[in-house]
């Protein structure tokens, strides 16, 4: 009888979103996946949305394959949405899967409804540095796609406002390798002219603490584009970003 009790014990005590947050930490995308609407709990569904968007931005080269993640990914995200409205990582990332499919279709208007999705988010939690990352990388990406003067008259795309949520962003996780990867990469991405900035954003990346396998792959991208700009090469560097970005893939 003991064991029986006490086997009830630990499964009452697992987190039951356990299985999908370890897929997720692992980098074992499709079981995060799998496992995450198995357990159809809030965060398991935010770890199955966010490891299809993995799938979708680094790991796909064919657009409708990635459209069709992307796709499913806001379909999970809604679902953790449905059980939790107002948690602010679920909408972030059902943001970040509406910005998803603005680029792949190069739409507009689902640009700016993920810029407003975004700036909610930061506005109602200004210490969240991922809410301020992704309206920093909002603006810069812009510029970098369309130009200053299009991504402005366009979209309302400001380099000033990237430059100014980094630095919000740093102060609040300077330690964090994810960060420093998407600065860099959208630093490149506007310019090789901004080489020696990138490089002092990845100085000693590789040293940094990531939390998962989303955090260890974009260390491992910040140090991989860390060793080009040692060598001098601005525009190598750029290319390897744009590589490295989101449907850097992409035929």
């Amino acid at each position: 009888m003991r064991p029986l009790v006490l086997a009830l014990a630990l499964m009452v005590a697992a987190p039951v979103n356990a299985a999908a947050e370890d897929a997720f930490r692992a980098g074992q995308w499709r079981e995060a996946v799998n496992q995450g609407r198995a357990e159809a709990t809030a965060q398991s569904l935010i770890y199955a949305g966010r490891a299809n968007l993995w799938l979708a931005g680094y790991e796909t080269s064919e657009k409708a394959r990635a459209k069709a993640l992307v796709e499913a990914a806001e379909k999970d995200f809604d679902a953790a949405l449905a059980l939790t409205p107002n948690d602010p990582e679920a909408r972030l990332q059902k943001a970040v899967a509406v910005g998803y499919r603005a680029k792949l279709a190069q739409s507009p208007g689902l640009a700016k409804e993920c810029r407003a999705m975004f700036e909610a988010v930061r506005d109602a939690h200004p210490d969240n540095a991922l809410a301020w990352s992704a309206v920093a990388g909002w603006h810069g990406g812009s510029v970098a796609s369309l130009g200053g003067f299009m991504a402005g008259m366009v979209l309302g795309a400001k380099t000033s406002e990237f430059e100014k949520g980094y630095e919000r962003v740093f102060a609040l996780e300077p330690r964090n390798p994810a960060y420093r990867t998407l600065y860099a990469l959208t630093l490149l991405d506007l310019g090789p002219r901004n080489a020696a900035k990138a490089a002092a954003a990845l100085k000693g990346i590789e040293r940094l603490p990531a939390a998962d396998a989303f955090e260890r792959k974009l260390r491992e991208q910040g140090a991989a584009l860390a060793k080009v700009l040692e060598s001098g090469d601005a525009k190598a560097a750029q290319d390897l970003a744009r590589q490295l970005a989101a449907f850097g893939k992409l035929a």
